[in-house]
Parts: C-alpha cells; structure tokens; sequence
C-alpha cells in the first residue's frame, strides 16, 4: 500500500521528500507541502504522469485523466461533460434511470435474502448497468452475469485496473484488453448509427458524442476513450466507496443501527426511496463523509507533473518533468486536524463540521482532488452513493456471515487504480 509506506516515510524524513523510482524522479508531497503547492503551482502541474500501460492504443493521447490541462482536447473533453453529463439539469434529466437502476439492485438482492452475497460484485455490476443506461440507455449487464453474457466489460476493466499498477504496467496485456473494449464500444455506436439511420434519433449523452462527431469536433476514437473513462471511473469509483461504507458499518453496528433508525425514521414505510428523499437525512451525509475521509478512492490522487520550472514547495525547488505525488490518503488522517483520526466516527462531521463539503476548501478534507483536476463526477458521486447507502439499508437488516464477530471483519486495504476493501 503506497499511501501507507509514503505516510511512514513522511513522519522520518518531513512533508516533501524526493525518491527514485525505477527511472522516475518522483516528489511525494503531504501536509502543508500539498497546500502550497496546490495554491501556488496548480497551474504548473496540472500535466499528469503517463505509466507505460496508458501509451496503448493511443489512450494517454485522449485521455481525459492524462492529458495536459493546456491541451484544447483537455478542455473539449472537460466542457463536454460539464455540460452533458455532470450539471444540475443534466443529472436531474435522468434521475428517474439512475433510480431504477438502483431499484434493480434491490431486486437483485432481495432475491438473496438470507444467504450470503458478494456485495463488491453485485454492487460494480449494478454501477455499469445504471452508467450504461444513465448515459447510453443500454442494458447490457444482468446484475448476476459474468463473461460474454455480461459482454466482459466488467472483467476487461478489473483486469486493465489491476494491470496498471504493475511495476512494468503490463504494455500488452492491457492492449488486449482495452482492445476488447474498444470492440464493445465499436458494436454500441454502431447500433446507435443504425438507429439514426432510420430516423430513431438517440437523446443521451452516446448522441451529444455522436452529434459532435458528425460535426467534425472530435472523431470516432476520442468518443470510445471518453465513452471508457466514464465506464471506467464512473462504475468503479461508485463502488469502492459504497463498498467501504458497508464494511465499516458492518464493523460498527451502532453506526448501523442509528443510521437505519434514521432512515425509518424520515421515511417511514416508504417501499423504495427517491434521490431527494435522502437530502434531510443529516447522519446518512457524515457517513458518506466519513467513508471518504478514512477510504478516498484515489489516495494519492493521479500522480502530477511539473510541467515548466519555477515550483519551489517549503523551499525546494521541484525540477520540469518530476513526477509529483500527492498523499491525500495521510490529510485525512492527520492527528493535528482529526480526533481519533484511524477511527470510524461520522459524528465528527455533526455540527459545525457538517458544512465540510467535498470542493477541497478545506485541505483537511478533499476526497475528489483539487484545483484543474479535481474529479469531474463528484456532483454525481454526492447524488448515487448516498441514495444506494440509504436503499440497501431501508430495504435489508444487513449482517455478517454465520459465526462471524464484527471485530472480526478485515477492513484492511488493497491498492489497486482504486483504494478497495480487502474483505471477503
């Protein structure tokens, strides 16, 4: 776990401190270096560190994550989705799909109840069907399936994620894999031409690309590299927090029982909830903060690079094309900022801390990123985690396997593209 060895190397050698890498000069940034660099440099390292596994296929070269904030692409891209997918008016236009795809889970679920399920698997698959439908009004993907039958867009995108933080990032093996979703993505636009073709025009963000790609502003590539970043930031990201979230309230079942009464409480005998039902559900928000604060799905956010000379952090000057890695995994476990901060409290954000948001105001706390790179899909994160958080436990009395002590539970971590559970 990269967070944790760089956290233990910062308390011995001081908030910034330079390591090679195999051939990369890299500068690992924490604490009060971070929040200098962020205020005084953002614009001088908003260039992205590309590993090799993102060369392939010409991903890195239209890839939102790694492009330079300069790039006019960069800024295409950003403004698309600004506009078409994470605005107020968008998300709400399709509130009603995201809520059916969340009512599906449930169903899903409901048909399991008093055996043992995987809650990590039924919840990604659930993620990619309700991004496919939300964005592509596709349902590709049965909650339960696996393989062909789930078009392996759900085994493509673990095993890239799990090649990529591969020392040598796996060049090959990636392609591959990137190539069998390119593949997929090449069979779902032309379905939709076809469509276009006989007059059934689309009205999803598949046909924004597609109409923008008509007219000559982005091509063919550039719409299945945006189309597979929301594929694979958006099922991905959604599903390690949620899956987080029930971990620690499965090792905390007062945490759970408060949280559930509250839900009752509020809701009363409600059969399904509605995104807007979860707003005035004050305990339900400190929990999703509080998974995010132990948990941030990306705890050294994706690594920067100093793009032009000139970054000077506590003193030291970070040379052009250094690497620069921020922990913002250890900010939320500061001891100076956070009581008890290794502990799983959403008390702490009650009161006064309940106006914490996410935009990274605060340095204490931003989960989502900061500055030019902050992650895009917060907005839709802040809608789906905690009305899926709210579903699961309105509907079900969650509990452990047979025999097994909350005490017991292994919340330890596995890092991956992502900061998931090590649980089983």
């Amino acid at each position: 776990n990269l967070h944790h060895t760089l956290t233990r190397l910062a308390h011995t050698h001081g908030p910034i401190m330079c390591l090679q890498l195999s051939p990369v000069s890299t500068v690992a940034i924490s604490w009060d270096a971070a929040t200098e660099a962020f205020t005084r440099h953002d614009r001088r390292l908003t260039r992205c560190y590309t590993i090799n596994a993102v060369l392939v296929l010409g991903w890195a070269v239209r890839s939102l994550i790694n492009m330079a904030s300069s790039d006019p692409l960069w800024k295409l891209q950003r403004g698309i989705l600004a506009a078409h997918v994470f605005s107020p008016w968008s998300l709400a236009a399709v509130r009603s799909v995201r809520e059916r795809k969340v009512r599906d889970l449930v169903t899903h679920l409901r048909a399991r109840t008093e055996r043992e399920v995987d809650v990590g698997r039924a919840l990604y698959s659930g993620m990619i069907n309700l991004v496919l439908s939300t964005f592509f009004s596709i349902d590709m993907v049965d909650v339960d399936a696996t393989g062909e039958s789930a078009h392996g867009i759900r085994e493509h995108m673990e095993n890239i994620g799990d090649l990529m933080t591969k020392p040598n990032g796996q060049h090959r093996a990636v392609a591959w894999h990137l190539r069998e979703i390119y593949r997929i993505m090449d069979g779902i636009i032309e379905r939709r031409l076809a469509k276009n073709a006989d007059g059934r025009h689309g009205d999803d963000f598949l046909q924004v690309l597609l109409d923008l790609m008509s007219m000559g502003k982005i091509d063919r590539d550039t719409v299945k590299a945006i189309v597979f970043e929301v594929f694979f930031t958006g099922g991905d990201t959604i599903t390690i927090t949620v899956e987080w979230a029930m971990a620690e309230l499965l090792h905390n079942p007062s945490a759970m029982a408060r949280l559930r009464a509250e839900i009752a409480g509020a809701l009363g005998g409600k059969e399904t909830i509605e995104e807007t039902d979860v707003a005035c559900l004050s305990y339900l928000q400190t929990v999703f903060k509080e998974s995010m604060r132990l948990y941030p799905v990306a705890p050294l956010l994706v690594p920067h690079k100093a793009v032009e000379d000139g970054v000077e952090v506590c003193g030291y000057a970070v040379p052009k094309g250094c690497t620069v890695v921020v922990n913002v995994w250890v900010f939320m476990r500061d001891t100076a900022v956070w009581d008890e901060p290794d502990r799983f409290m959403p008390e702490r954000f009650l009161g006064k801390a309940a106006e914490v948001d996410y935009m990274g105001k605060e340095f204490e706390f931003f989960p989502f990123g900061y500055g030019r790179r902050q992650c895009p899909g917060m907005p839709m994160a802040e809608r789906i985690v905690p009305h899926l958080l709210a579903s699961l436990l309105h509907v079900f009395k969650w509990r452990l396997p047979e025999g097994m002590a909350a005490e017991q539970l292994d919340v330890s971590e596995r890092f991956k593209t992502g900061n998931v559970p090590a649980i089983t």
